[in-house]
Order: structure tokens, then sequence, then C-alpha cells
């Protein structure tokens, strides 16, 4: 007949698992707050740069250092155009981020800063009265969220003395806005497949929509994992860095 171990002993190995697990849930909560989040990208509102499947590592520290859950800020610096960056946006009618609840996260690229002239003509954007050049680098074709099948045009897009590859749908309509100029604490973000993503062109059409700088959540740095739809590991995207100074 086997022997129970002493009670004592019992009680110090629950105190060491009840322990490990109380570190494990401050270490998660404490690197989740104020250091990475993991983010997957839900849809092709990003492409060429960013595909469905993509999961990237969020820098909650890249613009300074807020109380987790709150907007009370330890410390904080400008956010650089050209930046990816993760917001939230209330009234998006999407289900929130936390359990259902609360805003919904988006991630797109920051395409202007407080201080800018920005405007929309004819696809073509427009920085401090700088048009954005576009040079043609062939045609994609991709599936959307939705199982819709899209052929868009690549391009090279300088502009503001930074360059991205974005996309165009030839078919589709340009949604033109004014030139504004961007407000103190407030941001303009758009996504880099531009006939394909719902940003500040639309958010309060005919004007422009902006993010405030305590709505930005992080910057996105690197991609630490990716498969496609069928759950096949991308493994020529990991590690890709998506800093706008790289």
């Amino acid at each position: 007949m086997p022997i129970a171990p002493p009670k004592s002993l019992l009680r110090q190995l629950f105190e060491f698992i009840k322990t490990l697990v109380i570190a494990a849930f401050l270490a998660f909560f404490v690197i989740r707050g104020f250091i990475f989040e993991p983010f997957r990208i839900p849809s092709t509102s990003m492409m060429p740069n960013l595909e469905i499947g993509d999961f990237l590592f969020i820098s909650k520290f890249a613009y300074g250092n807020r109380i987790p859950y709150t907007d009370i800020f330890l410390w904080q610096k400008e956010v650089s155009r050209g930046d990816i960056v993760v917001f939230r946006r209330e009234g998006s009618g999407l289900p929130g981020s936390f359990f259902g609840l609360g805003p919904t996260f988006f991630i797109k690229r920051v395409v202007a800063v407080p201080g800018d002239t920005i405007a929309y003509n004819d696809k073509t954007l427009i920085i401090n009265g700088e048009p954005a050049h576009a040079e043609p680098l062939g045609e994609v074709t991709y599936t959307t969220a939705q199982g819709t099948v899209v052929k868009a045009q690549q391009y090279a897009e300088t502009v503001a003395n930074q360059s991205r590859n974005i996309l165009k749908n030839p078919l589709a309509k340009s949604l033109d806005l004014t030139e504004i100029t961007v407000p103190a604490e407030e941001y303009v973000l758009m996504g880099d497949n531009r006939d394909n993503s719902h940003d500040a062109r639309f958010w309060r059409y005919p004007n422009w929509g902006f993010v405030p700088y305590a709505d930005i959540m992080g910057r996105a740095e690197f991609i630490f994992f990716s498969w496609d739809k069928n759950f096949m590991p991308r493994f020529d995207r990991l590690l890709d860095s998506l800093r706008s100074d790289h």
C-alpha cells in the first residue's frame, strides 16, 4: 500500500506551484502591458507589406509608457511619419478587442503628423504640397478575408523623403479629400492597400479623420511568425523588420 507524502511536503509543492502561476501571470501582464504585445493581421488593408496570417510584435514603449488600461503616460515620445502603428477606435461597429467589449484595435501606417498638410487627389497622396511619386512594379493578385480575388497594381511610392510599396486597384474610384493641416496631438493613418483600406479618408468623409496620440497603442516592430490560409508557415517572412527607419 503506497504511503502518502507528509502534508508539509504537499503544502510546499502547492505553494511552489502557486508561486509559479502568480509569477507567470504577473510576467504576462507586465510584458503585455508595458513592453510587447502580439498582433495578428486579419485583413489585406496593409498589403503588400503585411499579409493575412502575419503575427507581429508591437512595441508598447516606442512612444512612451502608459499605465496599463489608462491614458496616463509615464513618459512620451513623438510618433514618426511612416511608422506602422496599432491604434484603438471606438464606434467602429466591430466587436471590441477584449472579449468583444471596448474599442477595436486596427493597424495602419502614419502618413502625416501634427503640422503637416495633407491632401488626396486622383489616388495620389500629397504631403506638405509634395505629390507622391509612384513607380509601377507590376500586377499583384490577392484574396481578401471574405474570399474575393482582387487584381491590383503595385507601386513604389516616394513622398516626404520616405519610400514604401503600396497597392492600387485600377477599377476602384479615388476618394479625393482637400488639403488640411493636421492638428496638434493628431495623426493621419492610412492602409498601404489604398483601395481596400477603411482609414482616415473614410471615417469623417468628406473631411479627414484623425487619430489622437492617446489612441495609438504601439509601433509594429517585426513579423515573428506567419502562415498562409492553409496554416502552412511562411518562413520567408519571419523577422522582417517593419520599422520606417529601416
